[in-house]
């Protein structure tokens, strides 16, 4: 593939229905795959309003960009959300299973449900803990994939509080 290529990805939320995005390729090697997709304005004007909605970026923010990062062998992705210039907005992690690649420009993640947002001033939001609670309730996730998001999501604030994350990753 060569940068701005169509990379579609297959986004499983186990119970849920799957979603497809396609983004443009950047990069790919044997650790990761990096895609870039500016965003068409109805979906900046829906995605901005719902992340206002959660305390997540200002009202005044709108996300027009997002780079993603998707892991071979870890077990979260990183989002980077940028406004107008490319200001930094946050960082968002979905913790689910490594993302496989399924043909030569399709990928496939799995969520399991757990989300981080990092701030740009340091402040991290642990989301969705009521989401991953009612899918082990209602068996949707297996107890390893269960063990596999709490490790990822305390492995990851381990890193948010020694400076790591997610500079080691990008």
């Amino acid at each position: 593939m060569n940068p701005g290529d169509a990379v579609r990805m297959e986004y499983i939320r186990p119970g849920k229905e799957i979603t497809y995005y396609e983004d443009d390729f950047i990069s790919q090697d044997t650790v990761c795959l990096r895609t870039h997709k500016i965003l068409s304005q109805d979906i900046v004007e829906r995605l901005s309003r719902a992340l206002q909605e959660q305390n997540l970026i200002a009202a005044d923010q709108q996300v027009l960009t997002i780079k993603k990062t998707y892991f071979f062998t870890e077990a979260f992705n990183i989002l980077e959300f940028r406004g107008s210039n490319e200001k930094l907005l946050g960082y968002y992690s979905d913790i689910g299973e490594p993302t496989i690649q399924i043909g030569p420009a399709e990928f496939q993640m799995t969520d399991l449900f757990l989300d981080i947002w990092l701030h740009p001033d340091g402040r991290v939001m642990e989301l969705d803990w009521d989401e991953f609670e009612e899918a082990i309730r209602s068996e949707v996730i297996t107890s390893a994939q269960a063990k596999l998001a709490r490790d990822t999501m305390k492995r990851l604030l381990a890193e948010i509080s020694q400076g790591t994350y997610p500079a080691k990753y990008l």
